[in-house]
This record gives C-alpha cells, structure tokens and sequence, in this order.
C-alpha cells in the first residue's frame, strides 16, 4: 500500500501547478555522522549514516527551461529560467536549486524545466545535512527524469556537493553527498574523502536507539570558525611535516605520537593536532566495535569524541555541553555528543528504547531551566540512499 504522505505531496503538487502531466516522487535522506567528526578535510575516516528522516521532491518535466519550486516549509514560490541562475538577494532557499541546475549545465548535461514540490521532514540547524539532503534530491530527480545515466553513484554525489557549496554561505563536505547516496538500511557507512574509498558496516543496535537532540541554538559564525579550523589544521601539518616528512596528513598521527605534537605545535594548532590524530583512533575502535556488535563501546567513544570537540577542537557550544551534560547522567543514556560543524545545532545520544519517554521528558525540563530553550528530540535509523518512492 502507498504510504499517505506520498499520496498526500501528488495531491499538493497537482494543487499547485495543475492536474496535467505525469509526476515522480523523489526522496533523500539527512546524514548523521556517529564518529570521525570534523576530520575528513585532515585525511580522516568518517562512520556516517543516512537517516530516515529527508528530502522529498514531487516533480514534472516541462518542454521548456523554466524552473517553477513551491517549498512547504516556507509556503512560498520560487521561478527562475536557465537564463536566471546567477544568484541574488531575493533567492533565499532556492539558491541550492539555482547551484544543482547552474553546475549541471555548465557541465553541458542536457536537461529541461521542472515544476517542483518540495518537503521535508529534516529539522533545520540539527545538523542532518538538509541543505545536502535536497541537492541530493533534487540531483538524482534531473538525472531521472531526463533519463540521464545514473549508474555512477559517485559522480552524481560530486555534482551534488558542488551544486550545494555553488552559492552556499555555509560549508558542507562531500562525504554528507557520499553518505546521502549510498546510504543503506541497518548499516553504517565507513568512508575517506581523501582516498574515495567505503566500506558498509553492519550494525545492530539491539535494545538501543538513536536519537538527535536539537539545541534550538541557531550557528553562527560557523562558516568562519570551520576555515579557522581548517587553517589551523593546514598550518599544524605544514609544521609536523618539516619534522617527519613521512607525514601526509593529520590523521596519519597516533595518540602515541601526542608528546612529538606537544613539542613540535603550540596553543590552537596543538589542540587541533591531539584531537584529529585522537579522532582516527577512535574512528578505528569504532569499526571494531560495530563489527563485533559492542554498541556500549561505540557509544563510550561517541562520549569520547564530545569531549574532544569541546576541549580540543572548540566547536561545541554551551547549549550542546549541556544537553550532552544532562542526558549522559540519565538511566539508559550510554552516549551524547555534539554533532555537526559546531558552533550551534544538535546531539546525538545512544540510548535504550525503554527509556526514549523517560529521557524526552526530563531532558527537555532539565535543559528549558538552564537555557530557557527547547529540547527537540528526533529518534532516527539508518535508512537507504536516495530513491524513487511509489505514489500509486
């Protein structure tokens, strides 16, 4: 039986801009990241998930150039031709929509007009990759209906995370796009920007579940604090690397290696340096522990890496502190962290399906008397890349 919010989003669609026409109903997942946060751009692994909350685009192939979009979250129309993609002041969202078609057609594919519904069940600013999500979409949705060859999965998450960084204020990676394609049910995604290699994980949470917390603390400054990382990390290699040659990246570094970075690094590059070459690690027990299905160890080095963002990397907040804080003290919490590029956004907690109720209620007291901010919590699962969903 077809689900009702797929028919639901036809219904609205054909609301919208008419009866007429044959549509397709697209979907993308949000990505999470479990471990390896913030260390892809310094040769690190990443353990991401595509989630099952996403991006869904109902959408009709039209004869000429013209790109008509209503976007529910906003309740608002956007329309633009081929000749329009420059972007502008009045753009506001559709400027991932302007980036996707602007990148294709510079790259001279060979497509036409849409007329689009677009929804989401993605929080914003919870750190699930939504900008991501919908370039995702909306990629494979022009690939498809101008029956362009789609076999080359990674290709089209290339041109997926250029259309999205195209006209983007904010920074996005490439393994969001990665994670967002591939994405599998029940499995978790090993991946390395830098080599382009994957590898699926397996993964029984048993009595566990996921959860992601939004802070309700909006980013801000998060594009310049990422290059000030990004910097720091570059300056902090260039200085190893005039001691130990052998060094290509950070992530090459081990914990053992903490006294030679201490000696050689001082004040924010050192910081930087001890918490990606910790990270790898952690990344490397992770998979350990996902393979022999030790889930309370990958939830202590979940805990770990919090730790890490906040005192080494500084990207957490004080919000995300707290929620991390509160719900690690609680009965059936194994795990918390911040999650994201930091400065803002949401947390991941693993926790027992028992106790998701307990946990929702007292989490969401204990963080409105100290913050006066709501606790909005999502309990997620891993979920299969992006596909055609049925509307019949």
């Amino acid at each position: 039986m077809t689900p009702k919010l797929h028919l639901r989003l036809v219904e609205r669609f054909r609301d919208v801009f008419g009866q007429k026409g044959e549509v397709k109903l697209y979907f993308a997942p949000g990505r999470l990241t479990f471990i390896g946060e913030l260390i892809d751009y310094s040769g690190g692994d990443t353990i991401t998930a595509a989630v099952d909350r996403g991006t869904y685009l109902v959408v009709r192939k039209r004869p000429d150039n013209k790109i008509n979009i209503y976007g529910h979250s906003f309740k608002a129309k956007k329309s633009f031709t081929f000749n329009e993609l420059e972007k502008n002041k009045e753009d506001e969202w559709a400027v991932y929509f302007k980036g996707v078609f602007s990148v294709l057609l510079e790259r001279e594919y060979k497509i036409t007009g849409m007329d689009i519904y677009a929804y989401t069940d993605l929080p914003f600013n919870t750190s699930l990759a939504s900008s991501s999500s919908l370039c995702a979409c909306l990629t494979y949705a022009i690939f498809d209906i101008n029956a362009l060859d789609k076999t080359d999965i990674i290709e089209l998450a290339k041109l997926s995370y250029e259309g999205e960084i195209k006209y983007a204020s904010h920074r996005t990676s490439l393994s969001d796009h990665i994670t967002i394609f591939l994405g599998k049910e029940n499995s978790l995604l090993l991946f390395n920007m830098f080599k382009m290699s994957y590898e699926y994980l397996d993964i029984n949470l048993g009595e566990y579940c996921i959860a992601v917390v939004n802070s309700n603390k909006k980013r801000t400054s998060s594009d310049s604090e990422y290059n000030a990382r990004k910097r720091e990390c570059d300056n902090a290699l260039k200085k190893l690397k005039e001691k130990k040659s052998s060094i290509k990246y950070l992530s090459d570094l081990k914990p053992k290696d903490a006294d030679f970075i201490k000696e050689t690094l001082q004040n924010k590059e050192q910081r930087r340096a001890l918490y990606v070459s910790s990270e790898e690690d952690r990344v490397n027990q992770a998979v350990k522990a996902i393979k022999k299905g030790a889930i309370k160890d990958l939830a202590s080095l979940i805990s770990k890496t919090h730790e890490g963002l906040s005192k080494l990397y500084e990207v957490s907040t004080a919000e995300q502190d707290i929620l991390v804080e509160e719900a690690s003290k609680m009965d059936g919490v194994i795990g918390a962290r911040m999650i994201g590029t930091g400065f803002g956004g949401g947390v991941l907690i693993v926790l027992k399906k028992s106790e998701v109720e307990n946990v929702i209620e007292a989490l969401y007291t204990n963080y409105k008397e100290k913050t006066r901010r709501d606790a909005d919590v999502y309990i997620v699962k891993s979920t299969n890349g992006v596909r055609i969903l049925p509307i019949e």
